[in-house]
């Protein structure tokens, strides 16, 4: 999870994410810890947990070309490792995300920046609580 500069914040959004699914604002709130990165060519990246979180990146990334905005925190890197003497890409997430899903249909990914704006997760659990009576059910993944 988080270092412990990051813990409390992320803590933080997590309960007010829990919040908003018990009291019915939102229907679910799933949530992945994806470590430092998911690398496509690891064992890891072959298992159930790592499509997902493979094919989320994707679609995460094909939502924000189509939307035109730039996805903040969500990088490719170079990973060596030590053991294998080996160098491989990896797709990292940022320390948080939120992924808001209406059905099937990815409607907003945040953290991300369009124009000179950037949007934060937590600009975004502000938002849904203060407009949870009159937004409706969302499926929300983060």
């Amino acid at each position: 999870m988080a270092p412990g500069t990051a813990r409390p914040q992320q803590e933080d959004l997590i309960r007010r994410l829990r919040t908003l699914e018990a009291e019915g604002d939102i229907e679910t709130v799933d949530l992945y810890v994806t470590g430092d990165c998911v690398c496509e060519s690891t064992a890891a990246a072959a298992t159930d947990t790592g499509q997902f979180l493979l094919n989320r990146f994707e679609r995460f990334g094909a939502w924000a070309s189509e939307f035109g905005v730039d996805l903040v925190g969500f990088r490719d890197r170079c990973v060596d490792s030590t053991l294998t003497r080996t160098t491989v890409t990896g797709h990292q997430f940022p320390r948080i995300a939120v992924a808001v899903f209406d059905d099937d249909d990815l409607v907003l990914v945040t953290p991300c920046a369009e124009n000179d704006a950037q949007h934060s997760v937590a600009e975004l659990v502000t938002t849904l609580e203060s407009v949870s009576d009159s937004a409706g059910e969302q499926d929300l993944s983060a």
